[in-house]
């Protein structure tokens, strides 16, 4: 349909009511999803000139039809609008990637003498304590070292739901890093003595270790231990660098995120501030380029997105420019979608407007200096797909798959099945295979085995495996990939397929026998090679798992090694594949070895070649 055509069909067909639109192109796929109080009146707003953007006119000049659905309420589109996002990735539509998570601290009060855990993603549970978000990778660990240090909390994995008390404490219970709950009542009263100072240094109360490591510091120096005394020092400031992160005006129980979009030159910034007990846990931003909408209804869909998991839900967020109607229908999103009430809040003065200020400034800073970066990233990922499309024939391309095979002389044949979407590698989505019907190095048959399997895995809609793959990339040249392909037509797909040349960097397609051969500084063929690289790095990762569990299941067969032994082999040499790779003299030298035992072993490992 041409502009008129479409602006009738609005004026002819759409209702004043709520509902939500899908815009699709020649092909008809999907390049946007919107939705709208008054359809009507949205929709033809996009045919407006004088309101349009930059964005705007690239969205319009690629629409050449569209559908729409009517729902009771504008609450009802906003939660369709964010599953159809989900579920098509449109091209002008925010998308996150999946795997943004960040780390929390976990104590599950339902386990017998609780431990300090890190989770990401943690699922809200009964009787689980959970701090965090931790957004800063150096915060989580700085604070186990500081727990570690100034408390005898126990770090084992060992299950004591089963086992009463202990005969003797381990290692870390008997030089004191541990309480040792294990061993008498007693002990484990005074476990939860410990446990309770820790969970109040993470709701913020730093009095206690503060006293806890200024006693260790002056007993290590009055030891004359001054490393450790040193060690304990740093420790010591690092509290009080997480007191200096206290927001004065807020009460210790503030718990809100605050998020600030900033624009320049129709590339957006979104902004998060994350408060948690008071503090300020850190901000991170988010580029948006490509997109199409107003700030606030951006925001909107950030949000909606942003949110993954309940835990990750604040008591409130902050944010500007939003309607009282648009507070109210977010509020209902987030009950509706977790169940829980979280308060949606535009300040007008105070701090809050403050955090928001400094959250606008650090989005337009940011946007200030990456722009460079933006633009790049931009090319590497969503035009090089676009353009990818547009050289293979493809009416739709957002999902990549690619496969490889790793083997050492056809032992642990494994496969990895890694996914790009939009250009940017979904991990969540990656799967990885033992190869079951093929003996020795045969890596056409493996292949042929790994995508029947995934394919077929696909067909019977089986859980992780449902979504199907837009282009199938795998490694060489022509010959592998008409074997490869051979499999996929099998199974009656036509889903196209291609393959890179890892020589000469050629791409080979089905539908000529002359590859492609593309600039070696193409966007495109970077994406490929991306793509490659991250299955061959996937696969080796999964092969090489698979042969250090062999390996070190293959100590405990060697006459005379016994669970010290081990344990004295692998203290020394870090692994069994060193283990397996070290000489008579080498293996001599560890501890309660000697020479007529290191040379059982050497014979174990090289029996093949003796």
């Amino acid at each position: 349909m041409n502009k008129f055509e479409l602006l009738e069909k609005v004026k002819n067909e759409l209702p004043e009511t709520s509902g939500v639109y899908i815009m699709k192109n020649i092909d008809d796929e999907v390049i946007y999803v919107g939705k709208a109080k008054a359809l009507r009146r949205r929709v033809k707003s996009y045919f407006d000139d004088s309101l349009k953007t930059e964005k705007t006119y690239a969205l319009v000049s690629n629409i050449d039809h569209f559908d729409y659905i009517l729902t009771n309420s504008e609450l009802d589109a906003f939660s369709l609008e964010n599953n159809l996002i989900k579920k098509y990735k449109p091209k002008y539509n925010i998308l996150l990637k999946d795997d943004k998570s960040f780390p929390y601290i976990k104590i599950d009060m339902n386990e017998r003498f609780p431990r300090i855990q890190v989770a990401r993603r943690p699922k809200s549970e009964s009787n689980v304590l959970l701090f965090g978000p931790y957004v800063t990778g150096t915060r989580i660990s700085e604070l186990i070292t500081l727990i570690k240090s100034a408390y005898p909390i126990r770090w084992c994995n060992k299950n004591f739901s089963k086992i009463e008390t202990l005969s003797r404490p381990c290692i870390h219970g008997e030089i004191g890093n541990c309480v040792a709950p294990c061993i008498s009542y007693e002990n484990e009263k005074a476990y939860y003595e410990v446990l309770n100072k820790v969970i109040d240094f993470l709701n913020g109360k730093t009095g206690d270790i503060k006293k806890q490591l200024k006693q260790k510091m002056n007993d290590c120096a009055k030891e004359l231990k001054f490393e450790e005394a040193l060690s304990l020092r740093n420790m010591l400031r690092s509290v009080e660098n997480i007191d200096k992160e206290l927001i004065t005006e807020l009460s210790t129980e503030s718990d809100f995120d605050v998020f600030a979009i900033a624009e320049q030159d129709d590339v957006y910034c979104i902004n998060v501030m994350m408060i948690r007990k008071g503090k300020n846990v850190g901000q991170f931003n988010f580029p948006i380029t490509e997109v199409v909408g107003e700030k606030s209804d951006l925001l909107l869909q950030f949000i909606s997105h942003h949110y993954q998991e309940k835990s990750m839900l604040a008591k409130e967020i902050v944010l500007k420019g939003l309607e009282e109607e648009q507070k109210e229908m977010l509020q209902g999103y987030l009950l509706m979608q977790f169940g829980r009430a979280v308060k949606v809040v535009v300040p007008k003065i105070g701090v809050k407007v403050e955090l928001l200020q400094n959250a606008e400034r650090n989005a337009n800073e940011y946007l200030a200096h990456s722009r460079d970066r933006i633009e790049k990233k931009y090319k590497m990922t969503l035009e090089a797909t676009e353009r990818l499309k547009e050289m293979l024939g493809l009416k739709r391309l957002v999902r990549i798959e690619g496969f490889d095979i790793s083997n050492i002389s056809g032992k642990f044949s494994v496969s990895s099945m890694v996914v790009f979407e939009n250009g940017e590698p979904a991990y969540k989505e990656y799967r990885k295979f033992k190869i079951k019907t093929v003996e020795g190095a045969d890596d056409f048959a493996s292949m042929h085995e790994t995508l029947t399997r995934r394919l077929s895995d696909m067909l019977e809609c089986k859980p992780n495996f449902e979504k199907r793959p837009d282009l199938i990339l795998i490694d060489g040249g022509f010959g592998q990939l008409h074997s490869a392909a051979e499999a996929v037509t099998a199974l009656g797909l036509n889903i196209p397929i291609i393959s890179l040349a890892k020589r000469d960097e050629e791409i080979c397609t089905t539908k000529s026998n002359q590859p492609l051969r593309l600039k070696k500084s193409d966007y495109v063929l970077r994406l490929l090679q991306r793509v490659r690289d991250e299955s061959h790095r996937f696969a080796i990762t999964f092969h090489r798992q698979l042969r250090g569990k062999s390996l070190k299941s293959s100590l405990s067969e060697i006459e005379g090694l016994g669970e010290k032994k081990i344990t004295s082999l692998l203290k020394h040499f870090r692994s069994v594949e060193a283990i397996s790779k070290a000489s008579k003299n080498d293996l001599a030298k560890a501890e309660g070895i000697g020479e007529a035992l290191a040379e059982i072993i050497f014979e174990f490992y090289h029996k093949d070649s003796i």
